[in-house]
């Protein structure tokens, strides 16, 4: 069976487009008692329709009056055919060449041309609009498109037309569906006993019953009470067929015609959308910088700014690279097409396609943004992984924020993020980091330069601490990428480690001759006193006039040729595990400590073996019961 699709219609005010919905479906779509009135569609009207083939379509049924040219773009954006009306009677009108402008904004090129009144032609009449419309038609998208003389009065062509209209839905793209579950809200209504029901024709993905969705820009989250289509409950509804969903713990008043149900998460509406505009041949003048325009997306119309990025105006018929800067957030995926209409007087000026809804404020005239544009025009997705994450540097991207950043959804992005992954050309770090090969490797000659130059700047230090090398970098450099170069360059043999202190030049500090002779002397008078040393103060003031003494003391303590105890007691490194030989002895025969008893194998006072017993404890050689001390299960490993 051939899939679903949306045949809409289209055409000038009064060129009969109800009536011969009516003709084809046997529904009347203007439901409304003033269209009844007025004789004319003032809202969407919907039917559903079985062709030839058996292929089960739905028919969006659009206003052909200027004045309601929002509710037509909200019709028509979500169409696989057009069903184009002109009347015999009157030929091509305005509303007709505005209607197709706007197909061809919106990339709709496969359709049929009904010209219907045909019955209040003559025959000559008929041949000669015949002739002007196909003649007209080689200007527009739908150019070789068939035309069917059909009258809804009398049913002439009408099987013709249907078996034209399978014929066109053969040749529709289905690539052209979108690729993330949207559904654009065109009504929202309630229904005493079920709930709030909106209504809309599904442009990629699907839904099904039970489903999470949310309803954005509003960020309402709820799921699917049920579903229909066609008027007929279903399970499940897929791309190209007009869905009514009722959603659950939703009120009337928190949904509105415009917004959009989705079933990811991670798409975000978004204030800034670049696109390629492109402006309609017969516009009045050319189109200006910093324009006041309506944005046409979905079903949705939405003030905002164009900002013209690589030229001072667009001429008529003419493309350029924009930014549209909106005044409230809007739902898009790349590839999206849209319209745009002048705020006042309102008259289609232009519109195109989407290329980037990462949301990026774009300067004018900028190489880096006109080539990030290009990319996100032309490149593979590959390309645009690329350049995303190299966009960013030694920040790194996350991996989850390609979804937004390019507009595509994550198990799309996942397959290109893997391959990329395993020919190195990218690095995962930390927490889902993503990182260019090439900027990695830029990125550790930064850092290693600040290493070396830290190094000679402070030549009595092992090095600089690793979390100042982070913070120092952080505006450029994001902390997971900063770390992923530290441990390669470790495990590399290129980077060496002493507690937090990183070095680069070497794995040991080479001192000067008469620093050397300062170290020896120093650790000569802490081997001296064992176990009672003294205080780091007082220690350092018996060096008071030596130069330095306080740089060689803390270069030892980095080395831990020198241990700095709790109450900054020190006790020199070759003592540690002596210490620890000790006290393992010591539990050999006895199952608890004391003090007395630490001060009994030690040969210390009682103020220096509490600082003694604490850094027991902090190397889990010990472990303290109260004022005892047992054994710690690392005394033996």
């Amino acid at each position: 069976m051939p899939r679903a699709a949306i045949i809409g219609t289209a055409g000038h005010i009064d060129h009969g487009k109800t009536l011969l919905i009516k003709l084809l479906t046997g529904v009347d779509t203007d439901r409304l008692k003033e269209e009844k009135k007025r004789g004319i569609s003032i809202e969407l009207g919907f039917a559903s329709i079985t062709l030839p083939s058996g292929r089960r379509c739905g028919v969006v049924d659009v206003p052909g009056h200027e004045r309601f040219i929002r509710q037509m773009l909200a019709g028509a954006g979500g169409i696989d055919c057009i069903l184009f009306v002109i009347a015999a009677d009157e030929g091509v009108m305005p509303q007709t060449r505005e209607h197709m402008e706007i197909l061809e904004l919106l990339g709709v090129s496969r359709g049929v041309v009904a010209l219907t009144k045909v019955d209040m032609v003559d025959a000559d009449w008929l041949e000669l609009v015949t002739s002007e419309v196909i003649s007209w038609l080689e200007t527009t998208p739908l150019r070789g498109a068939p035309v069917v003389p059909v009258s809804s009065m009398t049913g002439q062509g009408k099987d013709e037309l249907l078996r034209l209209l399978d014929d066109a839905l053969d040749r529709v793209d289905d690539g052209q569906r979108g690729r993330f579950t949207r559904l654009p809200i065109d009504r929202v209504f309630t229904i005493e006993g079920f709930g709030t029901v909106v209504t809309g024709t599904l442009w990629g993905g699907a839904l099904a019953e039970g489903m999470r969705v949310w309803v954005r820009p509003r960020g309402i989250e709820t799921r699917i009470k049920a579903l229909e289509v066609h008027g007929e409950r279903v399970d499940r509804a897929g791309a190209g067929q007009r869905a009514a969903v009722c959603l659950h713990n939703v009120s009337r008043e928190q949904v509105e015609h415009g917004d959009w149900l989705i079933a990811e998460e991670g798409l975000q509406p978004v204030d800034k959308i670049d696109v390629r505009l492109r402006v309609v041949p017969d516009a009045a003048k050319p189109v200006a910088h910093r324009l006041r325009i309506r944005f046409y997306l979905g079903a949705s119309e939405i003030m905002g700014r164009l900002v013209i990025l690589d030229a001072e105006e667009v001429p008529p018929g003419k493309e350029a690279f924009a930014q549209i800067q909106l005044e409230s957030p809007a739902v898009a995926e790349r590839g999206d097409r849209f319209v745009l209409r002048s705020f006042s007087p309102m008259r289609t000026i232009g519109g195109g396609r989407v290329l980037d809804v990462s949301g990026t404020r774009r300067r004018r005239f900028r190489r880096e943004d006109l080539d990030a544009l290009r990319v996100a025009e032309e490149g593979s997705l590959e390309d645009r992984v690329r350049d995303r994450v190299r966009a960013r540097g030694g920040l790194g991207l996350p991996e989850a924020d390609l979804t937004q950043q390019l507009g595509q959804p994550p198990a799309e992005i996942a397959t290109v993020v893997r391959a990329l992954l395993a020919e190195g050309v990218l690095h995962r770090v930390g927490r889902a980091r993503l990182v260019e090969d090439v900027v990695l490797r830029q990125t550790g000659e930064t850092l290693a330069h600040f290493i070396l130059e830290a190094e000679k700047a402070q030549a009595l230090r092992f090095g600089p601490m690793k979390s100042e090398l982070k913070s120092r970098h952080e505006q450029k450099i994001h902390p997971e990428v900063a770390e992923a170069w530290i441990q390669e360059e470790i495990t590399a043999g290129t980077l060496f480690v002493r507690g937090d202190r990183l070095r680069r030049s070497g794995p040991t500090l080479a001192l000067t001759p008469e620093l050397q002779v300062v170290r020896d002397r120093m650790l000569a008078d802490l081997e001296g006193r064992g176990f009672t040393g003294p205080s780091q103060k007082e220690f350092l003031a018996g060096y008071g006039r030596q130069a330095n003494a306080a740089e060689v003391l803390q270069l030892m303590l980095s080395e831990e040729s020198v241990v700095r105890l709790p109450d900054d007691i020190l006790l020199p490194g070759s003592l540690v595990e002596e210490l620890r030989r000790r006290v393992r002895v010591f539990f050999e025969t006895n199952a608890e400590m004391t003090v007395a008893g630490l001060k009994e194998i030690l040969g210390v006072t009682r103020k220096q073996g509490v600082p003694l017993l604490e850094f027991l404890d902090t190397r889990h050689w010990t472990q303290r019961r109260g004022d005892l001390r047992v054994r710690g299960p690392q005394l033996d490993g």
